[in-house]
């Protein structure tokens, strides 16, 4: 652990040296040109550079927004099929479980003994 301590402190202030000398060689290529003399402010983070910052908010918090959107209900949706696997998972355990063992045979009930009915009387009618 210490050896990653100390590589990051060398490499810490390798990055802060090489800063410095971009730095100092900016600061020594300023006073050399007068080509950006008259210019009071950069091209790059100037006054244009928010303006179109700003034209491109918009749409970019409504990708953003979208997109959370579409991810919550992925979210939801996914915990709802994960919820229904785990009930279906915890049934078939059940199932398993209950039927690794065998479940007792309930005793016979004592039905009492009767005898048959006697055969019905033929009835024969003749010449109506």
């Amino acid at each position: 652990m210490a050896s990653f301590y100390r590589t990051f402190l060398v490499g810490a202030l390798a990055l802060c040296a090489v800063f410095c000398l971009a730095s100092a060689a900016e600061a020594g290529a300023a006073t050399d040109s007068s080509f950006d003399a008259d210019i009071a402010e950069g091209r790059t983070f100037g006054h244009h550079f928010l303006k179109r910052i700003s034209f491109a908010m918009i749409p970019a918090a409504f990708v953003v927004g979208v997109i959370t959107t579409l991810l919550s209900t992925l979210t939801v949706v996914s915990m709802k099929g994960l919820g229904v696997g785990v009930i279906l998972l915890v049934l078939t355990i059940s199932q398993v479980i209950a039927r690794s063992f065998p479940a007792p045979l309930p005793p016979p009930v004592p039905v009492a003994y009767s005898a048959p009915a006697p055969a019905p009387i033929p009835l024969v009618y003749k010449d109506w």
